[in-house]
């Protein structure tokens, strides 16, 4: 098994969504999910992220061992240096020390799980995201039949969003950027407009010109529309990724 296929198993056992874990170790959602499928080899930094993030050792994320080796020294790991000394003057206290002490946090979890509480009461939607990305640049393949579903804040979306398109590559800099996922309507763009397109099975977010489909980004030459052009929406926003619900 090589390391795609364990972080994939990895993320399915921990419920959590290619989302959450590209979030959790601040890369962009494409690049993991390069990483998964194999078309991107990972470095160093990354897989001592995953391994933390899972808590198990490298030689199992690298298929060297089929043993996850999760135990208590492994979880102490997680502690950082300013817990550590937290703990030790902790223990240093008298019994009316330690009871101030947990008194305060006591009192500072009531306050956060007030503020979690507020930020919950915002209304949730469900939104629909493409697993394949439109690609800034060379194209690549974009069907309808690969979409994971993530919960947003309903007032973060515009009235007329349907699904979200992740963008793959540069050609779109400078207002669109590898990772960021675009809000799409099911609205045609119209000329100057940002739309996602499907052309000879590779999609792309491009600018609609008279005959040809254009990139911001000067470096890349525009792409002249072939005739079974298929325009699957129009550009209306990009997803914050603080919108979305964990």
């Amino acid at each position: 098994m090589n390391i795609g296929e364990r972080i994939v198993d990895l993320r399915s056992e921990n419920g959590m969504t290619r989302v959450q874990l590209a979030e959790k170790l601040g890369i962009p959602m494409t690049t993991l999910r390069n990483y998964e499928i194999g078309t991107r080899e990972p470095g160093h930094k990354f897989i001592l992220d995953v391994a933390h993030v899972f808590n198990v050792t490298t030689d199992y994320l690298l298929g060297m061992t089929d043993e996850p080796k999760r135990n208590i020294a492994a979880q102490n790991l997680s502690i950082s240096k300013a817990e550590m000394e937290g703990i030790k003057k902790y223990r240093a206290l008298d019994e009316h020390g330690k009871e101030l002490v947990e008194l305060v946090l006591d009192k500072e979890l009531e306050r956060v799980k007030a503020s979690e509480d507020t930020e919950c009461s915002f209304d949730r939607t469900d939104f629909r995201i493409s697993e394949q990305p439109a690609a800034a640049g060379n194209g690549v393949y974009l069907g309808p039949e690969s979409f994971y579903t993530v919960m947003v804040r309903s007032d973060a979306l515009p009235r007329n969003a349907a699904f979200g398109v992740p963008v793959s590559g540069d050609s779109m800099e400078p207002k669109f950027h590898d990772g960021d996922i675009l809000i799409v309507s099911t609205e045609k763009p119209e000329r100057g407009e940002v739309g996602i397109y499907t052309m000879d099975g590779l999609g792309y977010v491009k600018v609609r010109g008279n005959n040809e489909l254009i990139s911001l980004n000067p470096a890349y030459s525009p792409i002249p529309m072939t005739e079974g052009l298929i325009c699957n929406g129009k550009v209306i926003g990009v997803l914050d990724q603080n919108d979305v619900k964990n």
